[in-house]
């Protein structure tokens, strides 16, 4: 049996993570900002779930948090950066302080939570990271430019320490799914009144984000045994794409990626140029 550290667990795909993972035998460090919201879930499993205080964003926040989970479970083997939070705007309208407080919570959290564990990992020669990521961080989305801005960061960052750390016995994959039933799209920011030059794009945009509370294709609870799956795996995946949404998303970026180089290959191979 494995031991965990997953962030974000007060609801969606964390609590859900945090609930498959007890349920299957495992030791859980189930962590959120507001620690009484995991009440419910150490109840459920009092002998495999350890509930701790963290702030993805407070640098003390981690290092506490880290340094407890180590004192109670001894070690871990499975980290999840799940916490994260989303902003729905276009770029022009976002506001800098409300993007600066995602960056701050869905790539810095990450960054923070990952780096503090390194060491132990390290030491160890083992361990699995696994970061919830999005479609949003494999191509671009109108309305949500500046989540999705956070997204890649997170996807170079995590694909630059899978290279880093392979060597160590340690493990990453980044987690991509499209609309997964959460409170993502409820609890995010966001500045609906756009100006009339946007709003061909983002009138649509708003009808399709509107609608889909209560309506996402992708389940935590899949999404939780797709995790357990993957640290189960002898060689995991460096980028999963969940769901059916984020598969179509995926390839069509792919085609388009790949005819682009394609068509403008000669001009590509003309900027090398003997000296």
């Amino acid at each position: 049996m494995a031991t965990w550290f997953i962030t974000g667990c007060s609801t969606g795909i964390g609590r859900a993570a945090a609930e498959a993972v007890a349920s299957a035998g495992h030791t859980v460090v189930a962590t959120a900002r507001r620690p009484q919201t995991l009440e419910g879930l150490v109840a459920a499993h009092p002998d495999s779930v350890v509930a701790l205080p963290l702030d993805v964003t407070d640098d003390a926040s981690v290092a506490s948090a880290v340094e407890a989970a180590l004192e109670r479970v001894g070690h871990i083997d499975v980290l999840v950066n799940n916490a994260g939070v989303g902003y729905f705007s276009t770029i022009e309208e976002s506001d800098a302080d409300d993007v600066r407080t995602m960056m701050e919570a869905n790539f810095w959290g990450a960054a923070r939570v990952t780096t503090a564990l390194l060491p132990h990992l390290r030491k160890r020669r083992a361990g699995h990271i696994l970061t919830v990521s999005s479609i949003a961080g494999v191509r671009g989305s109108a309305g949500l430019g500046y989540y999705c801005a956070t997204k890649f960061a997170v996807s170079g960052f995590m694909e630059a320490l899978a290279a880093e750390v392979g060597h160590l016995g340690i493990k990453v994959t980044l987690i991509e799914p499209g609309p997964v039933r959460s409170l993502w799209i409820p609890s995010g920011e966001k500045k609906q009144a756009v100006m009339a030059d946007y709003a061909e794009v983002m009138v649509p945009f708003w009808d399709r984000i509107n609608n889909l509370p209560g309506n996402q294709p992708g389940s935590p609870e899949a999404l939780a045994d797709a995790m357990l799956a993957l640290v189960e795996a002898p060689e995991p995946p460096l980028h999963f794409i969940a769901g059916a949404h984020a598969l179509a998303g995926t390839r069509t970026k792919i085609e388009r990626l790949a005819a682009e180089v394609d068509a403008w290959e000669d001009l590509t191979r003309s900027v090398d140029r003997p000296e």
